[in-house]
């Protein structure tokens, strides 16, 4: 839905009162809420020259943790600005705002355009606008429009060509970072094994028996029995990462969260939703990608190409003393823990969202398929 938005703002005074001097005083907390002037004075464009603005809801379906509008622009002759920014700021859920203040998702993200996006090789928007208010968590984040990309869809699947894409891409993020003393100096990113992780992850045997009741039905029933031993072993399975090599990994790699390039301006790939963000083993970006944006039959067919693939570039870019037998094990372990993010989407995310209810149902069913393939189960404890 568009909502057309004049110069003078909605007609509601209170608005007029978002932006203060050179902050924010009140943040919005949804697209009807954004004006011109606010967005004009964070975006440094003369609302003068404005003519309208339109915002569209727009991601709904594809993220859970947050409000996605995007903003159009209509210009007065002779005036100059961009056709579209892509604004983001909190879920209107009040569980959700909760969930992300107590692992501080919306200040990792904040963190990340403000502090290093444009430092790192991974593409990324480009931020126009980054502001967080620690004591609320209220954020806004105004950025470049991507819609002349092509985004990945990943309730279809992953084609072979885009996967290859997306595994070089991630495994020349992953050399830079390997082992990298600059990791130490981000420690708003937390390691895998941190406290906030475990918190985080904490809500897998919270969600359980709800996925349970929503997914169970497609659920093999020998992988009832290794959900609910994934769901008591979370903390230890999160401590085996502690032993092994660390890099900045993504989090939430997967098709949704990754734009494809028409033209030859464009990145090959352009990454999205950063609030996730840890500092782990390279796999565990890997093997969420793969098992949970790949069909079934297409993995089996690529697997161990792309996961070549992912080694031979680590290597071409400089990381040692780390074994293509050692990339295996490593993606075999996070094949199984990676079975934690279905259960909690499941379990906890919004029931009524169709195309996300379709998601989970087939993260399940391609992550269950590669455990087994696998043998991954093998790490659990009996």
């Amino acid at each position: 839905m568009l909502v057309d938005i004049g110069a003078d703002g909605p007609a509601n005074p209170s608005r007029d009162d978002f932006w203060l001097g050179e902050k924010w005083q009140m943040y919005p907390r949804s697209p009807s809420d954004l004006t011109v002037a606010t967005v004009c004075t964070a975006l440094g464009l003369d609302a003068a020259s404005v003519a309208s603005m339109q915002t569209e809801v727009i991601g709904q379906g594809v993220g859970v943790l947050c409000q996605l509008a995007r903003i159009k622009f209509s210009y007065h002759a002779g005036a100059l600005g961009p056709k579209s920014v892509v604004a983001k700021f909190p879920s209107g859920n009040e569980q959700t705002r909760g969930l992300a203040r107590q692992f501080k998702f919306y200040e990792r993200e904040i963190n990340f355009y403000s502090r290093i996006a444009k430092e790192i090789s991974l593409p990324s928007p480009r931020c126009l606008h980054a502001a967080h208010d620690v004591s609320t968590d209220d954020f806004v984040l105004l950025m470049e429009d991507l819609g002349d990309r092509r985004l990945g869809d990943q309730l279809q699947g992953c084609s072979a060509q885009d996967a290859f894409a997306a595994i070089r891409q991630i495994a020349s993020f992953h050399a830079k970072w390997w082992d990298n003393s600059k990791l130490r100096t981000i420690d708003w990113v937390p390691v895998a094994e941190s406290d906030i992780s475990k918190g985080g992850l904490a809500l897998c045997p919270v969600a359980w028996p709800s996925f349970l009741q929503r997914i169970g039905a497609s659920l093999p029933d020998d992988f009832r029995e290794i959900g609910e031993q994934l769901s008591g072993q979370i903390g230890d399975l999160l401590d085996r990462f502690r032993d092994r090599p660390r890099t900045f990994c993504h989090g939430d790699y997967r098709l949704d969260n990754l734009f494809f390039g028409l033209r030859p301006e464009h990145a090959p790939i352009t990454v999205v939703d950063w609030q996730i963000a840890i500092q782990c083993i390279g796999t565990f970006d890997v093997g969420y990608f793969v098992s949970q944006s790949l069909p079934p039959a297409l993995r089996r067919e690529i697997e161990l190409e792309l996961l070549r693939t992912y080694h031979d570039r680590l290597v071409e870019l400089g990381v040692t003393n780390y074994s293509f037998g050692d990339c295996i094990e490593d993606y075999r372990f996070t094949l199984m823990f990676c079975l934690c993010y279905p259960i909690i989407a499941g379990g906890l995310g919004d029931p009524n969202n169709q195309r996300g209810v379709a998601l989970v149902q087939a993260m399940t069913e391609r992550c269950v398929s590669a455990i087994r393939d696998w043998k991954a189960f093998e790490f659990l404890k009996s």
